[in-house]
């Protein structure tokens, strides 16, 4: 039984032989084809135009969007040029505006001190309750420096900052003379008071006052003292020899 199923018959050898032979003669046929097509100058010359095409085609796109790409860099150097001539405009209106300021300041504490022309402030009286500045100030001048003034002669007086500032509790007087004649005479005669607890100074503004103390300080200064609101200081030069300096707006040039 097994020996006769397993047996080939005729017809099932002859199908698969045709079978065999059509694949073969169909690949005999592709063969045949496509080395003809291959050969064929047309089909080489489509087969070329076709990828030259699409190269092209590509090409032209990428070119585009350099193209784009550059207009729009050029458009933001424009802008960024733009910004940097906006930026050195305004960087010259701030440093002009900043230098019509120091000016400005310079001319207003010039004014100010000015206004102060017939000021001074005495310091190391002794505060007492319900005292006449007026009066006090007078007593001091007629006493100590010899001279005599009538009433008139004061403007106003009155104590001015805070208790304490002369290290003993007392408050300076802040005297503003009906004139220049009398403050003056009143400065030349105050070194009389050298060795006592009374100083007389003139009445500097707070930016004075600040150029005063640095001069002071100067390593080259020796002594100085103001005029007018104007500061005076003897200096020491490298050779040793002193030298009246007028201290304008700094000390950088001693």
């Amino acid at each position: 039984m097994a020996s006769r199923s397993t047996r080939k018959t005729p017809a099932v050898t002859r199908q698969r032989k045709d079978s065999a032979n059509r694949d073969e003669t169909v690949a005999e046929v592709s063969t045949l084809v496509t080395d003809g097509l291959l050969k064929s100058d047309k089909l080489r010359e489509l087969i070329h135009q076709t990828v030259t095409n699409a190269i092209e085609t590509k090409l032209e796109s990428l070119i585009d969007r350099l193209d784009t790409q550059e207009a729009r860099l050029f458009e933001l150097e424009q802008q960024l040029e733009h910004k940097e001539q906006e930026i050195r405009y305004l960087a010259g209106q701030v440093q002009g505006a900043c230098g019509n300021l120091a000016e400005q300041k310079t001319v207003l504490n010039d004014l100010e001190q000015y206004s102060r022309r017939t000021n001074v402030r005495i310091s190391g009286i002794a505060e007492t309750p319900e005292e006449k500045t007026d009066e006090t100030v007078r007593k001091l001048l007629d006493e100590k420096l010899g001279i005599t003034i009538a009433e008139e002669a004061i403007d106003r007086s009155h104590r001015v900052g805070k208790p304490g500032q002369d290290g003993r509790g007392h408050r300076a007087i802040l005297v503003k003379f009906a004139s220049t004649r009398t403050k003056v005479a009143v400065m030349k005669a105050r070194r009389q008071l050298k060795g006592t607890s009374v100083v007389i100074r003139e009445d500097l503004t707070a930016e004075n006052m600040k150029l005063l103390n640095r001069t002071r300080r100067h390593e080259k200064v020796k002594s100085c003292w103001t005029i007018d609101g104007r500061i005076i200081a003897m200096v020491t030069d490298t050779n040793g020899i002193e030298r009246k300096v007028n201290i304008h707006r700094d000390i950088d040039h001693l």
